[in-house]
């Protein structure tokens, strides 16, 4: 998983690999809603983004754990990530978004729909307010604003804590 520390104009690409420093302009990342909320992670965790998928549900899982899907033939974990974010508001999530995950087998994260593809300069991106109405923060990471909206990077690494 990629995490994003700033430390004099340099960004720790990948701290649980091998502590490399590198000079980054901009991340890329997928945005998806979650009700009023645009949400983003980085897009190179993204493995695959789908719909339509059939979900087998899995008794005495956790409230945010949908069940599992076959992904041509690999078991994927599917997370209805509004659940596991505290969103207040009903929605109906309809779009899978499957993760790489290193070592382990991917997650499937379930929204409501995708957004765009967005380049945020690193220099644009800030710590979260203390406060977010209508979903819990410790699963932001960052923010970043746009112009008519703010996107809410969430920490990858807490979302899949289970």
């Amino acid at each position: 998983m990629n995490i994003m520390k700033r430390e004099k104009e340099k960004v720790i690409l990948s701290e649980e690999k091998d502590h490399k420093l590198a000079t980054i302009d901009t991340i890329t990342f997928v945005t998806f809603y979650l009700g009023n909320f645009l949400c983003g992670i980085p897009a190179d965790i993204i493995m695959e983004i789908n719909k339509d998928t059939e979900i087998t549900p899995v008794p005495l899982a956790d409230e945010f754990i949908l069940g599992i899907m076959n992904l041509r033939g690999q078991i994927v974990t599917v997370m209805d990530l509004a659940k596991k974010v505290g969103l207040k508001e009903k929605i109906k999530p309809t779009v899978n978004l499957i993760l790489k995950t290193e070592g382990e087998a991917p997650v499937s994260f379930v929204v409501e729909r995708i957004g765009d593809i967005l380049e945020v300069p690193v220099s644009k991106i800030e710590k979260p307010p203390e406060r977010i109405e209508g979903i819990s923060k410790e699963y932001v990471k960052n923010v970043y604003q746009l112009p008519d909206k703010i996107l809410l990077i969430f920490d990858v690494d807490r979302l899949l804590k289970f």
